[in-house]
This record gives C-alpha cells, structure tokens and sequence, in this order.
C-alpha cells in the first residue's frame, strides 16, 4: 500500500530539535478502524510521542463478493475451482496432517517464503480458496484474476493511473480498482472520499530482474466492514507462478538493486492520512490529464460518485494541479509523496502541508492557494546540515535557493540503517528520487519575483 510517515520528535546530530514532520515512529496497528474521525486524532498523537500500537490482526467472517460479480472462472477460482473441489469431502475439509503442514510452512514467514523462493511448489499444497475468508493467503483468491495463469482480470476490475506517483524505487507499478455493482463513492468531502463495503484495491510492483521484468509484489485493500480494511501483501514466486501473503516483508527481494517489502503493519503509517484508507484514488489525482484509465470524467460519466446532499460535482477542469508546467510538476509530486498521507490538515504533520485542498466551492486555486506556498516557503527550519555554521538560516522552501532549503535536503538523502530518520518520505524507500529531487529544485530555482513570489527571506 502506498507507504508510511509518521514521525516522532528527536534531536539532530548537532542537538538542534528536529523538523517533527521528517521523523518516524513504530506501530503495529494491523487492521484499520475508520469510524469518524476520532481514530485519526488518537492513531496521530501515539505515532508523534513514538508509542506503538499492538492490536494483533484478526481475520474477519465477512463473506466473500457474491458469485456473480466474476466470471465463471473467476468464481471456479474464488470458490475452490467448482464441485470438483468441493466434492473433495474429508480430505479437502479436513486437510489432515499433511495439509496443516503445508499450511505452516507457507505461512510461517520463513526464509524461503520471504525472499519469494520455491512458492511454485507451495501453492499447489494450498487448500482451495474459501468462501468467508477475508484474509486470503493466496492471491488468487482476491477476485483480481479471472483466470490466474492466464492473468486473466476479472470483470468489473478496471484499470487506474494517477496523475502522480508515489515514489517506490524505481518500480513499474499497475492498479485496479472494483466497486460491488450498484453502489457508489461518497465524495461530499471531496479531499476524503468515502468508499462502500465491498471495496477493493489492487497495486501490482514490478522490476528488472536478470535483464527482464518481473513481478515483485501486489498489495491489497479490501473494505470488508464500515470501519474495516484488510490489507495484505502478495509476494510472487521467482518463477511468477504463484503470489503469496507474506506479512513481516522481505528486507531485500533476490535479484534487484536492494527493493524491500515492507511489513503489513508498516501500511497504515502512510493510509492512516485518510479517514476511508485508499490514498492514491481521488479527485486531484484522477482529474489531472496525467491520469488515465479509471478517471475522475469517466467516474462521474458513469454516475459512481455521489455526495450526500444530492448537489452536482465539481467540474474537473476546476481540480486541476495549478501554475505553469514546473509548478504543476512539482506540486503534484508533493501532493502524492507527502501531502496525502502525512502534510496535511488532519495528518501527523499539520504545521508544514503539502497536500492541494479543494474548497468548499469544488476548486484547488492558484499556486499562492496552495497550503505548502503558505506554510514552507521562506518558512525556517530546525533542519541543517552537517557542519552548517551556527549563524546560517535554512528554511523549508527558500526561493531561488534550493541549497538552503531543507525539503529539498531531506528528498536528496536516504537514511543509513541506524541513523536518525530524516529522509522523506521517510519508509519505504532506500532510493533517491532523482527526477522528483530535480522536478522541486526546478520550481525552487524558478520562484522570482517575477513569477510572483516572495524575496528570498535572510
């Protein structure tokens, strides 16, 4: 699920206090409870005072999709592959000695399952797929495929883009989307939709291995009650012939240049930003002409948006990401990287936002609208650099001086294993972003007065 930033107060390596919005902090919170907004308050304040949660994750009994919103092979599939397999009486049912085995190894998180090798053979040992089970082990148990080994998607699966991406070092990334037929997403508050039960979400991770790509991972987000998601993490075999539930991660998939899974509890750092879970299906998002596939026109030409009120929609012409193409780049890049989780009104990092708002009259504004040209630019910062002379002044974002401004430190850098988190985003990433790092040092370079910006503050 696109990942995690929480942070809790520390001290630089100098003894200066830091930037609380750069830091992080544990948590083990394993399903999400979304019931008003109460949740978020109480889930923020222990991630800034770096306590832990440790709620342990309970499957649910909640059924499973009705047949019919698959094909016939997607229910054969979901449903244990037809009468075949449910006529396996005892031996299916029971699963005996050998397939509690099975069970246990797959399970078990061990060396073999995290690091994606000899899955082939471990899914065959697999009990079919169960009706009620709303934390399935395997993959193709979710309802993504029709037909598993031919990567067949399932019908009313459909395909999204966003506009921006978050940055997941360097992977080639795939979403899908299913709404259960005849419902719709509440958008009366158009910067946190609200999805109906029965609501899933599926992001696919590829790369390079051994000169071709391959499938790494595909995360989901299943909405199986009001105040419930289940997520999970499909780690595919070396072999691509099989995706299995893997929850502690794997610190470094076989095969790439150090990609790491991270640990399902490490989900809701990031999904915790907004108050239904799903972070990178919204309006900005879908209305920009970046997006494609599922978009913000093609939701509401099909009538799948809704508010409470009955009132029309904001036109998308009026979401649009603002100011010339390197504003917009920018901008749209800190939306999806930091704002929409963390840097934002409700997040865990209120005093410096990110995120593009839309307003009460469906519209986002111009650039100097924007939160993050209100609270960053020539705004200072507690963050300096190693060696910085006691008297220099470093700011958040300071016009035209993109080596005195401490956001585009903190993108630049990545953590050593140990050291005091001040990277951003902070989990998930051992790679810098070098076209997101150059995309904000453009704007910073190119915000003159001119333009109609700020003097650089002293």
């Amino acid at each position: 699920m696109e990942r995690a930033r929480s942070r809790h107060a520390g001290s630089a390596p100098d003894g200066a206090p830091r930037d609380r919005s750069l830091e992080q902090a544990d948590t083990s919170i394993s399903s999400f409870i979304t019931g008003r907004r109460l949740w978020q308050a109480a889930i923020a304040s222990l991630l800034l005072a770096g306590a832990g949660c440790s709620a342990k994750e309970t499957p649910r009994t909640d059924p499973l999709p009705a047949p019919d919103r698959l094909d016939a092979a997607a229910t054969a599939a979901a449903r244990g592959a037809g009468a075949e397999t449910r006529g396996a009486g005892a031996e299916a049912r029971g699963a005996g000695a050998e397939t509690r085995g099975a069970g246990a190894e797959t399970r078990g998180a061990g060396a073999d399952e995290r690091a994606g090798a000899g899955q082939g053979a471990a899914a065959q040992a697999l009990p079919p797929c169960k009706d009620g089970d709303t934390d399935p082990h395997d993959l193709r148990c979710t309802g993504l495929y029709s037909d598993f080994n031919a990567r067949t998607i399932a019908a009313g699966v459909h395909e999204f883009k966003p506009a921006f991406e978050l940055w997941s070092d360097g992977a080639e990334k795939t979403r899908w989307i299913y709404l259960p037929p005849g419902t719709t997403i509440d958008v009366s508050r158009m910067n946190d939709w609200t999805f109906p039960i029965g609501t899933r979400l599926w992001k696919e991770f590829r790369l390079p291995v051994a000169g071709a790509m391959r499938r790494i991972e595909t995360r989901l987000l299943w909405k199986t009650a009001e105040d419930r998601w289940t997520r999970a993490t499909y780690v595919w075999s070396e072999d691509g012939a099989s995706a299995l539930q893997v929850k502690a991660g794997v610190p470094e998939v076989p095969g790439t240049d150090g990609y790491a899974i991270p640990a399902q509890v490490d989900c809701i750092r990031c999904h915790a930003g907004k108050t239904d879970n799903v972070l990178g299906f919204e309006a900005i998002q879908l209305a920009a002409p970046e997006a494609s596939g599922l978009t913000y026109a093609e939701l509401v030409q099909r009538g799948l948006l809704s508010t409470s009120s009955g009132g029309a929609l904001p036109a998308a012409d009026a979401l649009q990401v603002p100011g010339s193409a390197t504003e917009r780049r920018a901008l749209g890049l800190l939306h999806a990287n930091c704002g929409v989780s963390c840097h934002h009104p409700i997040g865990v990092a209120t005093h410096f936002e990110m995120r593009l708002d839309i307003d009460a009259a469906g519209r986002v504004g111009g650039v100097r609208d924007t939160r993050v040209y209100r609270t960053a630019i020539n705004q200072p910062s507690k963050l300096r650099p190693p060696g910085a002379p006691p008297e220099a002044r470093y700011y958040r974002i300071r016009p035209r001086d993109p080596e005195r401004s401490t956001l585009l430190r903190a993108m630049s850098r990545r953590d050593a294993p140990g050291a005091p988190p001040e990277q951003m985003p902070p989990l998930a990433t051992r790679r810098v972003d070098e076209a997101g790092v150059a995309a904000v040092r453009a704007w910073i370079e190119a915000m003159t007065p001119a333009a109609g910006y700020p003097p650089a503050a002293p």
